[in-house]
């Protein structure tokens, strides 16, 4: 894995123009789960709808990774293929996309409806000894595709996972917590676990944490 370095912006900087070798991101999506190296699953979709990570806003990577340990959980692969049936792609002005759930699915909830400021807290991050080390495109784009791709040959059905999801609420939050981002690989921080880590399903809009040899195989 390449070193990642990260520079603060001085006060006469911008955000659309980093300097040479270097992206822009912003403290909120730190705050809302991003982590570096991007996830493998958040790179595989931002190149599908060609579109940079930093353009998405700080609470689709709390939506993403919510809905990301939930189809972990229930051993759904994370390919595009899965998110595009899942998710819609709003565009919030320019350059900036915001992503949540499609159709009438309200299962992942409890992202703050604003962040204030949140454009002002940016920082530029640039990665070496790696050939490609984002695995997607990195340049601002105005317009994502929405397209779906195409159907897998062996494509999982999604209906066990929709019925799993039927009457349930969870909080974002509370789903992209540090050792739960670490359990599911998403996050490369090192962390100390009290036993392992399994789901309880609640209809509290919360996850609960509990040993593994409590869930069913």
């Amino acid at each position: 894995m390449g070193k990642f370095e990260i520079v603060l912006p001085h006060p006469d900087e911008r955000a659309h123009r980093p300097p040479s070798g270097f992206h822009t991101f912003y403290m909120n999506q730190i705050e809302m789960g991003l982590r570096f190296p991007i996830p493998r699953f958040i790179a595989a979709l931002c190149r599908h709808i060609k579109i940079s990570p930093s353009q998405l806003a700080q609470n689709s990577y709390s939506f993403l990774l919510a809905l990301a340990v939930l189809l972990s959980y229930h051993q759904f692969p994370l390919i595009p293929y899965i998110f595009m049936q899942l998710i819609q792609i709003k565009r919030l002005g320019p350059g900036k996309f915001y992503i949540s759930h499609k159709g009438d699915h309200t299962f992942i909830k409890g992202n703050p409806s604003s962040h204030k400021g949140w454009m002002s807290r940016f920082f530029y991050i640039k990665c070496d000894n790696m050939r490609d080390p984002w695995r997607c495109e990195m340049h601002w784009r105005d317009k994502v595709f929405t397209l779906s791709p195409r159907t897998p040959d062996r494509a999982p059905s999604l209906t066990p996972f929709l019925e799993a999801m039927h009457g349930k609420s969870y909080n974002a939050p509370e789903l992209v917590k540090e050792d739960l981002l670490c359990f599911f690989k998403f996050s490369r921080k090192v962390v100390e676990l009290v036993g392992d880590l399994g789901i309880v399903v609640s209809c509290l809009r919360r996850v609960s944490i509990f040993s593994q040899t409590h869930v069913s195989p």
